[in-house]
């Protein structure tokens, strides 16, 4: 539970930093701006992917030791709602990249 919430405020702050530049950027476009955006937003991606992966890596611990407590029973409603909290780090991530790259496109368009 502490390692999925660390990730999520991580890829949170990293989100926000990288859409923090990005609206620098509309207000203002430079090249400099633009090449520090590009490596901040593959580090997003690649956090994003990171949060979904531990979130599905502890699920599936968890089951794990629910199984080895009964075996056979398996909880479904603990493994559906595991995955889908395993989502969240990558809903934040890309809805935040979503919103940087579209002020990028504006401020790509006030450049040009």
């Amino acid at each position: 539970m502490i390692i999925g919430i660390a990730v999520t405020l991580f890829i949170l702050l990293l989100g926000l930093f990288t859409v923090g530049v990005s609206l620098s950027f509309l207000v203002k476009p430079t090249e400099v701006k633009l090449a520090f955006i590009r490596p901040l937003s593959v580090a997003t991606t690649y956090a994003s992917i990171v949060g979904v992966v531990s979130g599905l890596a502890l699920t599936l611990t968890r089951i794990s030791w629910e199984l080895e407590g009964s075996p056979g029973a398996l909880n479904k409603a603990l493994l559906l709602g595991g995955i889908s909290e395993s989502l969240v780090p990558s809903i934040i991530g890309f809805a935040l990249l979503t919103v940087a790259w579209v002020a990028v496109s504006f401020g790509m368009r006030k450049h040009i």
